[in-house]
């Protein structure tokens, strides 16, 4: 494929991204999508600086490209997909957790590779190869998700830490009431 092409394909796709984040903002519980598109921000630029430093992946056709990460990748279109994927799994066991990772990570697997074959908007290298892109994929949307569930427990009824902040506040009112 052509510069051309890979140029319009980054158009295209960041175009289909940010309408997409929007639709996303629009839907009910936005805060927890919101939250859950900064955490996978957070571990996107842990995870891909350290395989782009280390050299496992490449990505010769970038925008911007002062950045050597993908930033189209890592900052919209992976996010979007952990929402949707956090979206589907809200009230899922694990077991369906498990299935479901599997209808995101094998399409993005197959598009990546297809890219990377096709195009210069990704290259592997030293080891890297379509099974490690798949599990990772997997393994970060079940991060993601992980930690959704943890914060979710935390902060509703399970453990009311509004309870919890408003005793220590009525104790710290009663030791000044007592000097």
């Amino acid at each position: 494929m052509g510069r051309k092409f890979e140029i319009s394909l980054i158009k295209v796709l960041y175009l289909f991204g940010i309408s997409s984040f929007i639709y996303l903002i629009k839907k009910p519980l936005a805060k927890e999508w919101l939250l859950v598109f900064f955490i996978k921000s957070y571990y996107a630029s842990l995870v891909d600086n350290l395989v782009v430093k280390r050299g496992y992946v490449q990505y010769p056709t970038r925008f911007p490209k002062q950045v050597k990460t993908s930033v189209l990748f890592d900052y919209i279109i992976f996010l979007i997909t952990c929402v949707f994927y956090n979206q589907l799994t809200k009230d899922s066991r694990i077991i369906q957790c498990l299935l479901k990772v599997l209808y995101f990570s094998i399409p993005m697997t197959i598009a990546e590779l297809w890219l990377e074959k096709n195009t210069r908007l990704i290259k592997y290298k030293n080891g890297w190869n379509w099974t490690t892109t798949f599990y990772s994929l997997s393994f970060s949307l079940l991060l993601v998700r992980f930690t959704m569930s943890v914060i979710r427990r935390i902060f509703n009824n399970e453990y009311d830490l509004s309870q919890i902040v408003l005793v220590n506040q009525q104790q710290e009112a009663e030791k000044y009431r007592n000097i």
